[in-house]
């Protein structure tokens, strides 16, 4: 042995966990019952062209069996989505740990199914403590290598529902579903600067602001002869800008082309070394690895805008800054100071009154009073059982704010509370515009979509965020209020939100976190309790004599108890009490 070499078994700075895809998807045509499933996509879509009740109702999925006649020609070929998030595994939030697992849902089976744990698949478990950032790539390479397997070859299975006849199976991949920050790990395309939105691209709204970039100017959507846009109220100026045109597959193209290859890696000598994007990469920071992908460019909607992280960032600006919260409130010295750089309402300027900088009331923040009883309303209301949370228990006890709010609390509030809690205590311009934009968020989010409604939404959408701009202060306006603009054209493109959004992914987590044992080994302990978790779930599908998770009733089951001989007199409800 030489001096001074090193012995003992060299360990793995990380680990990465990989479950193969291809055995979980044989195993759903295994049993008859989940096979027949799997053809529903093509039996129970939709036959009216208008409405969306399923993901094979929207344009991309038609667009993409249009371009792939082959592959559409079998509908037991699969269709997946993906969903990258992060967590931390630990209760004590104090440490800081940050574990990245991706995650596969099947948009085969109906959508009552489909977004349910049972049928959600732990693909990979990026270790922590750090977040992966641009080294996702790395991580994903092994998922990309078998994706590609099953759309180019394929891979022999058994169809249980078809007197078991082995098939070719493929796989494809139909979009991503993230929040902003991770779409932006994933796609490649910076969520950050002046160029931030990726469906605008390089020709974002945007304006620098005092500490911070405004994505402020939404005129350019108007029509060129609307009154608006010669309106000086908005920002001082008038308004001659057309409206960003689409980028099709081939411009974002073209765009990749001029990325350069970077090597991934946190070591300065393996590509850690930070480098300034040059002016013709515009916002791309790399090309993703989802390219690799042949059918991967073709795809219009590759990576989806996650509505439930854009309600709740709404929710928290428009209820932050109505309630005057200090923590949350968009309306900040600085912001009035913006107001005053663009010489624009002047009655809300600060000014200064002997040693003291006073801020002027404005229209758009709840008196004292008001803000009591918006907190009164919020502290009263009475929802069913498991609509949502109790609410109650985030009014402070001297009424006065509202903290603590979840994403599906925020959700609650901005479509059920929020549009008649505010009628009578702001003004009626005001009030009206956060209805309509509740009202929007209503309908976008039902279980059923109409075309015709998200296509007059589109142009609606316009005159609400011009009508906000003469309301709130330009700092009010940060990316997430910019992207509800193209909520619209994506529910077209994808169908009904609620199998592209992250509430099933986040609940996931959730499970995932209580698998949790060996606080040291987080990782190990998630993978052993997910194969036990998934072993079991295959087994419960052959057990019909036993409760299990599949015929499991539900937790407010009434049934039917016929406890009166006469008709008239019979209960459809479990009786309570003796």
């Amino acid at each position: 042995m030489q001096a001074g070499r090193r012995t003992g078994k060299n360990v793995p700075h990380k680990v990465l966990r990989y479950f193969p895809l291809a055995p979980r998807l044989k195993r759903l045509f295994a049993t008859s019952k989940t096979a027949k499933l799997m053809r529903w996509h093509q039996s129970g879509k939709s036959t009216d062209d208008n409405v969306m009740r399923h993901p094979v109702d929207g344009r991309a999925w038609k667009d993409f069996d249009s371009k792939h006649t082959e592959f559409a020609d079998d509908v037991r070929n699969v269709r997946l989505g993906l969903a990258a998030n992060g967590f931390n595994p630990f209760n004590n939030m104090s440490i800081s740990y940050s574990m990245w697992p991706v995650v596969l849902t099947t948009y085969n089976l109906p959508p009552w199914l489909c977004m349910k744990p049972e049928y959600l698949m732990l693909s990979l478990l990026i270790p922590g403590p750090q977040f992966p950032g641009k080294d996702m790539d790395v991580f994903l390479r092994p998922l990309i290598e078998e994706l590609n397997e099953l759309w180019e070859n394929g891979i022999d299975t058994r169809d249980a529902s078809n007197d078991r006849k082995v098939f070719k199976m493929r796989a494809a991949l139909l979009w991503t579903v993230n929040d902003f920050p991770a779409r932006s790990s994933l796609s490649g395309w910076s969520g950050q600067g002046y160029k931030a939105c990726p469906t605008c691209n390089e020709n974002t709204p945007s304006m620098r602001v005092i500490g911070k970039t405004a994505y402020f100017g939404h005129r350019r959507f108007l029509p060129s002869t609307h009154r608006w846009r010669s309106n000086l109220d908005f920002d001082g100026r008038t308004d001659r800008k057309r409206p960003p045109r689409r980028f099709s597959s081939v411009d974002i193209m073209d765009q990749l082309r001029r990325v350069k290859t970077t090597i991934p890696g946190k070591h300065p000598n393996y590509g850690g070394v930070k480098r300034k994007r040059g002016d013709d990469e515009l916002n791309w920071r790399k090309k993703s690895i989802f390219y690799e992908l042949p059918y991967w460019a073709e795809i219009e909607l590759k990576h989806n805008l996650d509505v439930m992280h854009i309600e709740k960032n709404i929710c928290d600006s428009l209820l932050g800054t109505l309630m005057g919260d200090p923590h949350k409130s968009k309306d900040t010295d600085n912001a009035r100071r913006d107001l005053q750089n663009l010489g624009i309402r002047s009655e809300l300027h600060l000014y200064e009154d002997g040693n003291k900088l006073m801020k002027p009331a404005a229209e758009y923040t709840f008196s004292e009073a008001n803000r009591r009883k918006f907190c009164r309303f919020v502290r009263s209301v009475k929802f069913p059982d498991g609509f949502a949370a109790n609410l109650w228990k985030n009014v402070a006890q001297n009424d006065s704010r509202i903290v603590g709010l979840k994403s599906h609390d925020c959700h609650v509030i901005m479509q059920r509370l929020l549009p008649v809690g505010c009628r009578s205590l702001v003004n009626k311009t005001i009030s009206s515009t956060i209805i309509e934009l509740c009202t929007f968020f209503n309908q976008l989010c039902a279980r059923t979509v109409n075309v015709t409604d998200m296509v007059k939404a589109q142009d609606q959408l316009v005159i609400i965020l011009c009508k906000l701009e003469r309301i709130f202060p330009p700092a009010f306006f940060d990316i997430m209020i910019h992207l509800v603009l193209h909520l619209p054209e994506e529910a077209i493109l994808g169908g009904p939100v609620f199998m592209r959004w992250m509430y099933p992914f986040e609940r996931y987590l959730k499970r995932l976190k209580d698998y949790v044992r060996n606080a040291a080994k987080p990782e190990g302990s998630i993978s052993e309790g997910y194969v036990v978790d998934e072993a079991l779930t295959f087994c419960s599908r052959y057990f019909d004599d036993i409760e299990t998770r599949f015929n499991r009733p539900d937790r407010n089951d009434d049934g039917i108890h016929r406890t009166r001989r006469l008709f008239v007199f019979e209960s459809q409800c479990k009786p309570m009490g003796k």
